[in-house]
């Protein structure tokens, strides 16, 4: 079997085929530069249909190499180029020695995987970030506006800005010329935002209706269509996972560690994965806590009545519904309000029998024989 390596760029890519039985003791190399199209591809890999395994770094071109890749190769890996610091330590570093490496890496069964999902699933993910940075722009549009009224020391005399009656105070002001052009531009933004928004959730609406795991985990208190769609989409299969704990690591939620001997030192969590989903998560979390009172007491406990540790509690309960959207998922079960009662309390132990003291003991004299 040949183990092909591939470092691929936007205009060129350097394939590796490494072949361990033949040649001199370890094996031989050829490399070969090619443009990075269907046929420069095809070119390399149709002479070794069959009877090769094929590895590449996961990247923006990702599911189109693979889709050329597959029907060629026995075996395809995606690795993920984080986990393999030694690729970067050696003196030298170019893209021929970068698909050498990663041959060798396949050779040895040591490369590490990164999950590629169906392309219908990438698409859906792609729709889940471009909606984040839609809402993100609405909301730096909105703090600018609120930066210009502050300016002017305007005030609001209604709820908020941004209901009806507070969008005809707004553009009722009497401002100046150049301040009421950038207030009517961000306005326009705006406009434009919240139209763009809505029509890629009627997107992301009509695909969550072909998910039933969406449905599930909206049973879950807190848990919205948006934070659904994002879990089912980021977890793909949740079979991949072994236990609820892998399961909120891979969405960065777990503390991070530096231990060393006795010495065991957690910090913040490791925001790792996907942080559009934390962003989703984090949000649920905060709806949870205030409307079910299950939520709110484990917030609470965590909390342990401190200020500086409510974002620790929420943060802890966005990866509590990590858990619970894992149990959900493997089972198929909607979610069971009665397997979140609190931790049975510790039994009060009773204050030991005090002792007399010798003023209070009975030390009359016995009668006299």
């Amino acid at each position: 079997m040949l183990h092909i390596g591939i470092d691929v760029h936007q205009k060129s890519s350097v394939f590796n085929v490494f072949d361990p039985h033949k040649g001199r003791e370890g094996g031989t190399h050829r490399s070969q530069k090619v443009e990075t199209t269907a046929e420069g591809f095809r070119k390399v890999l149709e002479p070794l249909a069959g009877r090769c395994e094929v590895v590449f770094e996961v990247g923006p071109m990702a599911q189109w190499v693979a889709a050329l890749v597959r029907p060629y190769a026995a075996k395809l890996t995606v690795a993920n180029p984080s986990q393999i610091p030694w690729l970067f330590r050696a003196g030298r570093k170019n893209d021929r020695i970068d698909a050498k490496k990663l041959s060798i890496l396949s050779y040895l069964g040591q490369v590490p995987k990164v999950h590629l999902p169906p392309p219908e699933v990438s698409e859906w993910r792609g729709l889940i970030n471009e909606r984040r940075q839609l809402v993100s722009k609405r909301t730096r549009a909105k703090i600018q506006i609120r930066a210009l009224l502050h300016t002017q020391a305007l005030h609001c005399p209604h709820k908020s800005v941004w209901t009806r009656c507070g969008m005809i105070w707004l553009k009722a002001l009497k401002l100046k010329e150049i301040l009421k052009g950038r207030i009517t531009r961000l306005l326009d933004e705006l406009d434009f935002m919240v139209g763009q928004i809505a029509a890629l959730e009627k997107q992301l609406n009509e695909r969550a209706e072909q998910q039933p795991a969406v449905a599930l985990l909206r049973t879950i208190p807190g848990i919205g269509p948006r934070s659904a769609e994002a879990l089912v989409a980021y977890t793909d299969d949740v079979k991949r996972f072994s236990n609820r704990k892998q399961f909120g690591s891979y969405f960065g939620l777990t503390p991070s560690e530096d231990s060393s001997g006795e010495r065991v030192r957690r910090g913040r969590i490791s925001k790792r994965g996907p942080s559009v989903v934390r962003w989703v998560l984090v949000e649920a979390a905060r709806c949870a806590i205030r409307c079910c009172p299950a939520f709110r007491d484990f917030a609470e406990r965590v909390a342990r009545g401190r200020k500086d540790r409510r974002k620790k509690a929420v943060v802890a309960t966005a990866r509590k519904l990590t858990a619970i959207a894992f149990g959900m998922l493997r089972s198929g079960e909607v979610f069971d309000i009665t397997r979140l009662a609190p931790p049975p309390t510790k039994p009060v132990k009773k204050p030991a029998k005090k002792l007399e003291t010798t003023s209070e003991m009975n030390l009359e004299p016995k009668p006299a024989a």
